[in-house]
């Protein structure tokens, strides 16, 4: 488990990444000079987003894979459809 936490820690720092830490950084300067406890919050979410590289703005895990949908398109088969006549 620390070995996992070390490698998502120490490791893909891409620009998204350091510019979360950045905002983070910025807004918990903010929150302590001015004592505001949602500027504070927001810190924390950039933050943890930063460190654990997570989240859209970081980890770019909002998209969907590029092949997803094709493939599973094209791995559909065709069968035909049966109905039943329902006469009143």
């Amino acid at each position: 488990m620390k070995s996992m936490s070390k490698t998502t820690l120490f490791t893909n720092w891409h620009t998204m990444r350091w510019v979360a830490l950045s905002i983070g950084v910025f807004f918990a300067a903010l929150a302590i000079s001015n004592k505001d406890a949602l500027t504070g919050f927001f810190s924390a979410f950039f933050l943890f987003q930063a460190v654990t590289n997570s989240g859209c703005m970081v980890a770019q895990s909002c998209g969907v894979p590029a092949g997803t949908r094709d493939a599973d398109v094209n791995n559909e088969k065709e069968s035909e459809i049966e109905f039943t006549e329902i006469k009143n």
